[in-house]
């Protein structure tokens, strides 16, 4: 089988799905590397929106939501070269699942509904959550929204266990060291944490994981402990 995943870290969230599709054709759509065997396509945090409608524009899609589209524009802010868009279509084309996460709507949810509905009505794959069950997307084609910054140091939010680590890119950017430990404000919930220097992940998005986490992506806005 052919698997489409959009969701930002497979092997973290779906343990269950990466053992399933072990045997088969992946392509990940996603801001964060993985160990998992599959083509990786990087994509900005917060851009799927963008990068959907850059495929949906190559695929030829038509009407006023499409004609306003810059091609582009849309390959500029998603970091999808427009060299790389056959081979994603030809495989979205024989695409069989397409796996989603929450985070893939913070953004342009309406639209990023919409189009993968599209993308599912013309190629026939299913569409299924991080739990491998099928779902319906329900959506509308609306102007697309700015994507929002994500310029500096940003956290990848998860409930698997508690940590909070990054590599070096990670520190430098936060002004951070290996130790340091420090207020982080979400806007789940304000909470206490001390970095894990981990020199194996690259670039500045680091993993914190708390119970009753949900998945996202949040600029690190943080104040020193105080006593």
């Amino acid at each position: 089988m052919k698997i489409l995943s959009l969701a930002s870290k497979l092997s973290l969230q779906s343990p269950k799905l990466v053992d399933k599709f072990k045997n088969d054709e992946i392509m990940v759509i996603s801001p964060l590397d993985d160990s998992i065997n599959a083509n990786f396509i990087k994509c900005e945090i917060g851009a799927i929106s963008y990068a959907l409608a850059l495929i949906g524009l190559e695929f030829g899609f038509g009407g006023e939501f499409w004609d306003e589209l810059d091609c582009g524009e849309l390959s500029g802010e998603s970091n999808i070269g427009e060299e790389e868009l056959p081979s994603i279509c030809e495989f979205i084309k024989n695409c069989d699942i397409c796996v989603i996460s929450d985070e893939i709507f913070e953004s342009n949810e309406s639209s990023v509904k919409a189009i993968l509905s599209l993308f599912k009505g013309k190629f026939g794959f299913k569409i299924v959550n991080l739990n491998g069950d099928e779902v319906e997307l329900n959506g509308e084609l609306v102007e697309l929204e700015a994507i929002p910054s994500y310029d500096s140091a940003v956290v990848f939010t998860h409930p698997h266990c508690d940590e909070f680590r990054a590599g070096n890119y990670f520190g430098i950017a936060a002004k951070l060291k290996d130790g340091d430990e420090i207020n982080i404000h979400l806007r789940q919930k304000d909470i206490k944490a001390k970095l894990s220097i981990d020199k194996s992940i690259k670039g500045t998005i680091g993993f914190l994981g708390f119970e009753g986490a949900k998945y996202g992506f949040e600029v690190l806005k943080f104040s020193p402990l105080v006593g």
